[in-house]
């Protein structure tokens, strides 16, 4: 399964990893507004791979690497980087854009809910016997949510709710777009 998962299994371990390096690297890398648009651009990539705390990285990780695992075999690990990597910049686009008071944002969980939808959209539609199953990893992720925005995040921090919003809406569309292609390859 792992073989099947290559950047799933990076993405989860470079936020574990990075959760080890300490503060000064999270803050150097977190999204944050002013820094962006002070030409900082690689904070659009870097704020969905750093975390608040090591606790808020391993929730995050679990939830990337769990629905990684079944999202990333249905489109290919190529099509699957170029999805997170997609999805990491047009969130925080999204992010800038919709979201005018949010500072700072650090965190995978708009990426995990991406991928949770990637994966359950076309799983959903190439598996149906794994309704109730995809049914249940949904209810783990919005569990996921809800202990996220309970937990030991430092005083003042809150869960960007944009970011999982911006996600899902984004890896509705990549699921549509791939089937769609499938469809095409099939049908022509």
């Amino acid at each position: 399964m792992l073989k099947r998962a290559p950047v799933t299994i990076a993405a989860g371990a470079i936020c574990l990893l990075l959760a080890c390096a300490g503060e000064p690297a999270a803050a150097a890398m977190a999204w944050e507004r002013s820094a962006i648009l002070h030409g900082e651009l690689w904070r659009l990539i870097g704020g969905h791979v750093v975390h608040f705390s090591p606790s808020h990285a391993g929730a995050d990780a679990l939830g990337l690497i769990a629905m990684g695992l079944v999202a990333e075999p249905l489109t290919g690990s190529r099509r699957f980087a170029l999805v997170l990597g997609g999805g990491a910049l047009l969130i925080s686009l999204g992010l800038l854009a919709l979201a005018p008071g949010l500072s700072e944002y650090r965190g995978a969980s708009g990426l995990a809910v991406l991928t949770t939808v990637l994966g359950g959209v076309l799983a959903w539609r190439r598996y149906p016997a794994s309704r109730a199953m995809l049914a249940c990893a949904g209810l783990a992720l919005a569990s996921k949510t809800l202990w996220e925005a309970f937990s030991d995040l430092p005083a003042g921090v809150t869960v960007a709710w944009q970011a999982h919003l911006l996600g899902a809406a984004f890896g509705l569309c990549a699921a549509s777009a791939i089937h769609s292609s499938r469809y095409q390859e099939h049908h022509a």
